[in-house]
């Protein structure tokens, strides 16, 4: 089962194990998104990432999940061999063995 978004006035429930997250404004309305996090990694990119952040979630086994404008919605799933660390396992990312640098506009 992969993340999704759902309006956030909706009913709390998740798969077992899952966590909702409050993730803004999306098409006009508030979500949240769902997921596993001993197995999920989300980011959500509020701009146009352009033409290095793309590549660079990418490059990092980030996969894009939902768009809406210029706002999207990147998983990496753990599970699937992507990820450089344990799932479960929280490290800060000047400690991952190639972090990379993406910087944006807050909102």
């Amino acid at each position: 089962m992969k993340p999704f978004l759902r309006a956030a006035n909706r009913a709390r429930l998740a798969p077992v194990g899952w966590v909702s997250e409050p993730a803004g404004t999306w098409a006009g309305r508030q979500v949240e998104v769902v997921f596993d996090p001993r197995r999920h990694q989300i980011v959500m990119v509020r701009n146009e990432p352009g033409d290095t952040t793309r590549p660079a979630l990418a490059g990092e086994g980030f996969r894009r999940l939902a768009v809406d404008g210029q706002q999207e919605m990147w998983v990496r799933d753990h599970a699937a061999g992507t990820a450089h660390q344990a799932p479960g396992r929280v490290v800060p990312i000047e400690a991952q063995p190639q972090a990379v640098q993406i910087q944006g506009r807050g909102l």
